[in-house]
C-alpha cells in the first residue's frame, strides 16, 4: 500500500463515526450530504473532513491546520505496484 503524504487529504467518508459526522455538521452548518450537492459550497466541508481525519492521528491538529492541506482524489493517486503490499 502506498503511503499518503501528511499534507494530502485522503479520507473514506464511510469510515466516519456518527459523532464525527455531527462535529462536521456543527463546524460547517451543513449536512454531510451537502458535499455531493452541486449548489453547496465545498471548502468548509472539505476542511472539516480533513480536520476530523487528521485529528485521529494527531490530537493537536487544528481546524486551521486543515485549511493548509492539499486534496488528492482517488483517480489522481498512482496505482500501487503489484506485489508491493
Amino acid at each position: 500500500m502506498t503511503e499518503t503524504p501528511d499534507d494530502v487529504l485522503d479520507i473514506d467518508i464511510n469510515d466516519l463515526t456518527i459523532a464525527e459526522v455531527v462535529e462536521i455538521e456543527d463546524l460547517t452548518g451543513m449536512p454531510l450530504d451537502a458535499l455531493g450537492q452541486d449548489d453547496k459550497p465545498k471548502g468548509r466541508m472539505l476542511q472539516a473532513l480533513a480536520y476530523i481525519s487528521k485529528r485521529r492521528d494527531d490530537p493537536s491538529f487544528t481546524f486551521e491546520d486543515a485549511g493548509a492541506l492539499k486534496i488528492s482524489t482517488t483517480s489522481s493517486r498512482p496505482s500501487p505496484t503489484p506485489g508491493a503490499e
